[in-house]
């Protein structure tokens, strides 16, 4: 496998959480921050959830944090709901909770073509890399793992399966997991990626493929970062 051991042990703790903690966590449930902390309690996630909003005490029933910095213990997974203005900041106190992945469903970055956008999304991943934190994303709605309570959309099937799926689209994972139930399939772990800033497809491809739960990968990409190392996944 081209892929190394740090990165396997960076996606098992990702996929198997003990602690998650959404940042930009929300009342409002039109917003991300409201929606992922929604589908943790919906899919019965069994981990510590800690919203991260400096505006409340509490949402969904629990108790909220003015930052990451104060949640109590370790934190295994970031889930960032925030403005890309507010990344950096965030990244910062990552280390001292024990962070190794932050999903950034953080948009408005590189897709966007604005030359100060691509700028910061390059401080981002510098600022990441030098705290030895890795990133899926920005701009994707990141894991749906049934077995683990981890999902990004309303009324996906709690029941896992035996096919995996990496996706540069989140919408179009989606649509993959909706229409596959209709006709009988299930899934072990479905990821959109987006801007593939970190981990890109070829590092979760060859996850999924040594995946004991994992049998089948389906694939859907809107570019490949590194052509050697994607034909060698």
């Amino acid at each position: 496998m081209n892929i190394n051991a740090d990165l396997i042990d960076t996606l098992e703790i990702a996929l198997h959480p003990k602690a998650v903690a959404v940042a930009g966590a929300s009342e409002d449930p039109l917003s991300f921050g409201h929606q992922f902390l929604r589908h943790m309690l919906d899919y019965n996630y069994t981990g510590r959830i800690y919203p991260v909003n400096p505006n409340k005490d509490s949402i969904l029933g629990l108790k909220a944090y003015p930052n990451l910095s104060s949640i109590p213990g370790q934190v295994d997974y970031v889930i960032c709901c925030l403005p890309a203005s507010m990344v950096l900041d965030l990244l910062a106190q990552c280390p001292a909770k024990g962070v190794k992945t932050v999903h950034l469903v953080t948009a408005r970055l590189s897709e966007t073509g604005r030359k100060e956008a691509r700028m910061l999304e390059n401080k981002i991943l510098y600022a990441a890399r030098k705290l030895n934190i890795h990133l899926i994303g920005p701009n994707c709605m990141g894991i749906y793992y049934p077995r683990s309570g981890l999902a990004n959309g309303y009324n996906l099937p709690k029941e896992p399966g035996n096919i995996g799926a990496v996706f540069q689209s989140g919408g179009s994972s989606t649509l993959l997991i909706r229409y596959g139930e209709l006709r009988g399939l299930r899934f072990s772990k479905v990821i959109s990626y987006g801007n593939a800033l970190d981990i890109d497809e070829s590092d979760f491809l060859n996850y999924l493929a040594q995946d004991d739960e994992t049998e089948i990968i389906a694939a859907y990409f809107e570019g490949v970062k590194d052509g050697k190392k994607f034909l060698k996944a």
